[in-house]
């Protein structure tokens, strides 16, 4: 092998080395001691943020062939993992799509699909964010079907809600922030003097 030829390829393993070590030393730039980072996708593919949210909140999606978007998302401060999972919650129903939990992994799909597939109830522990979510409600003072009436407007596009008569229960499927205000209103209802 010739000089000319062994600098060409030193030089041209060099530079092969140093992309693909660019990409972890930014990486590693943004993260600082506490486990926080920034985020900063602009006009990128939904996969990288998928991606992105997978490798810090240490989640496994499994994504629908459907779900395809172009997304742009700027972090105004430092996002921990739960922070950095409620922006992607949100990212997901802005563009139309849900994030359903089964078992340990969590599948992403359009909302349609989420609304119809088996989903976690709210419960305390829940935190009132955009991830879909079931709640069955018991009432006492009100009838099922009445409120059903009332509510159905509040609901969010992917929402459903159904009641059932004998034992005066309404299902609510819908994000977990606005079945927090739903019942919330309930219970305003419920408390309000006759």
């Amino acid at each position: 092998m010739n000089t000319k030829t062994h600098r060409y390829f030193v030089a041209t393993a060099s530079l092969l080395l140093l992309i693909w070590l660019l990409p972890l030393q930014s990486s590693h730039a943004q993260a600082t001691e506490d486990e926080t980072f920034s985020l900063e996708l602009k006009n990128a593919d939904i996969m990288s943020l998928i991606e992105t949210v997978s490798l810090r909140t240490k989640t496994n999606f499994i994504v629908d062939p459907r779900v395809k978007a172009t997304v742009s998302v700027v972090s105004t401060g430092p996002l921990d993992a739960d922070k950095l999972y409620d922006i992607f919650l949100s990212v997901l129903e802005v563009h139309g799509y849900a994030a359903v939990k089964a078992g340990n992994l969590v599948k992403i799909v359009p909302k349609a699909v989420g609304v119809t597939s088996a989903l976690p109830v709210l419960s305390d522990t829940n935190e009132a964010n955009d991830e879909l979510v079931t709640q069955v409600i018991q009432l006492k003072n009100m009838q099922a079907q009445q409120l059903v009436e009332i509510l159905r407007p509040l609901l969010s596009e992917s929402g459903s809600i159904s009641a059932e008569g004998i034992t005066n229960t309404i299902v609510v499927t819908d994000r977990a922030a606005n079945i927090t205000k739903i019942i919330r209103l309930i219970n305003g209802i419920a408390s309000s003097p006759d």
